[in-house]
């Protein structure tokens, strides 16, 4: 089985790219930044001796980059079986606040990737009839908040966009999973100035997501996970 991974130099595309490493899966990795990408290659490797990992640079919101990106793992490692859309990150500002310029920039990498990589994979996926994509959105993907708009925009566009695919996608034997996270203790908090703090101890863990959507991808063929919500038990603690 041939993996693809975006957005795998941390957090929870690392923890997939480890994950799915465990059972000898060839894995190809992509990010923005090619140092962090070989450090996640490096990291891979290192935990799992002998696995397969093409790793390289990639911005997947522009065609150019995604079109070659696919053809060079391809190239490396065959045909893509299952695609991870994990890919994101958000600017967190009022609508009054946010710039056109920093919306662009959120629904560029957030949805408009999304949608390249996926549609890049689908031919191949489409003629062997087999695969699957997988997409991480978020709850902020079904619940606005304050703040969150094009970060919110996005993931809402996401489900929207996934569930198109879903339709259309079955007929070919193709699965298309949604997974929506709550709080998963990341960088990510960080980023956007809210960090976790006392909360890191009772939020998810990026091993808990790549757990579940290991599980959905490895389901009998019959059988499919269109959308999975997975929330801390008790994030209070």
């Amino acid at each position: 089985m041939h993996v693809l991974i975006t957005g795998a130099s941390k957090g929870i595309g690392l923890a997939l790219a480890q994950r799915f490493c465990a059972d000898d899966t060839r894995i190809s990795i992509c990010s923005r930044s090619k140092h962090s990408i070989r450090e996640a290659k490096a990291t891979i490797e290192r935990s799992s001796p002998g696995a397969l990992v093409y790793a390289a640079a990639c911005d997947v919101s522009q065609e150019t980059e995604v079109t070659r990106f696919l053809h060079a793992a391809e190239s490396a490692l065959g045909p893509v079986d299952v695609l991870i859309n994990n890919a994101g990150f958000g600017i967190f500002r009022s609508v009054l606040d946010m710039t056109v310029h920093e919306f662009d920039r959120v629904l560029a990498t957030n949805l408009r990737g999304v949608f390249l990589m996926t549609q890049a994979v689908l031919p191949g996926m489409k003629q062997r009839r087999s695969g699957a994509v997988v997409t991480i959105s978020s709850l902020a993907g079904r619940n606005g908040f304050a703040g969150g708009s094009a970060y919110c925009a996005s993931k809402f566009g996401v489900r929207g966009l996934m569930q198109s695919l879903f339709l259309e996608a079955r007929a070919s034997d193709i699965r298309v999973i949604t997974v929506f996270p709550g709080s998963v203790n990341t960088a990510f908090f960080e980023t956007a100035g809210h960090p976790l703090g006392e909360r890191a101890k009772t939020v998810l863990s990026p091993e808990d997501i790549a757990d579940s959507v290991y599980a959905a991808v490895h389901l009998p063929p019959r059988a499919t996970i269109s959308e999975l919500d997975i929330r801390p038990t008790n994030p209070a603690g």
